[in-house]
């Protein structure tokens, strides 16, 4: 019997040690594969914080509308566009949406707008009227910098533009940041319009508008009540059909 206990006890013990060895090795095991997911972390954040330096390394250009070419041709400028019936009967109203709401606005409606509707109110009735000098004033000198790629201003005056079906509708969310002059709201627009019989001294790379049109996102800046207009980003190509 005396045996038997001894052998019994013998086995367990021998038992108990091997279950202690593989207890052993599963926690080794284990940490090796944390310290490995560990070091796997640390090697991708480390190139995805390297990845996010080289980004916010890269100069952000804007595009400047003035370099393009429809390569169409372009008309002989008009002294007066209002002397086109045919300009005149098209909708020359502004299609604003800002967050999904649409408010249509007439040229001449700035006083009871919001900054931004007003800021491309302004800018089309300058485009319009070849207002060069109200057209440069409704950019930031950011703009016409451009990283030190510069964007030449407008001149004071050039052609009027028979432009009509001016739509601009947000893209995104805003953004806003508190700065020494108080809350700017960042927010980013789809724009699109028709030009007619394009003389080439506003946008010369917009074909005619029966070739559709070319959109464009503004980036615009909004600190108490007054919007400009601080990048242009060119969207695609899109045929009106």
């Amino acid at each position: 019997m005396n045996e038997i206990k001894k052998e019994d006890l013998e086995q367990e013990k021998k038992l108990g040690e091997e279950k202690l060895k593989k207890r052993k090795k599963n926690i080794i095991k284990a940490i090796v594969i944390l310290a490995a997911a560990a070091l796997v972390m640390i090697i991708a954040s480390a190139i995805l914080q390297k990845v996010q330096e080289n980004r916010n390394k890269e100069k952000l250009y804007s595009y400047d509308p003035r370099t393009g070419d429809y390569g169409q041709g372009f008309f002989q400028p008009e002294d007066d566009i209002m002397k086109d019936a045919d300009y005149v009967d098209k909708n020359r109203t502004v299609s604003y949406t800002y967050q999904g709401v649409g408010t249509v606005y007439a040229l001449d409606e700035k006083d009871t707008v919001p900054a931004q509707a007003r800021l491309f109110i302004d800018y089309f009735n300058a485009a319009i009227n070849g207002d060069g000098k109200t057209l440069n004033a409704l950019f930031t000198e950011g703009y016409f910098k451009n990283n030190g790629k510069e964007i030449d201003k407008y001149p004071d005056k050039f052609a009027q533009q028979k432009i009509y079906a001016m739509e601009v509708s947000t893209i995104g969310y805003p953004e806003t940041q508190n700065t020494i002059e108080g809350v700017l709201t960042r927010d980013r627009f789809k724009v699109t319009f028709l030009l007619k019989n394009n003389n080439g001294q506003f946008r010369p790379d917009l074909p005619e508008p029966e070739d559709g049109t070319v959109p464009v996102v503004f980036e615009v800046l909004t600190v108490k009540d007054k919007s400009t207009i601080n990048h242009v980003y060119l969207l695609n190509y899109a045929r009106n059909e």
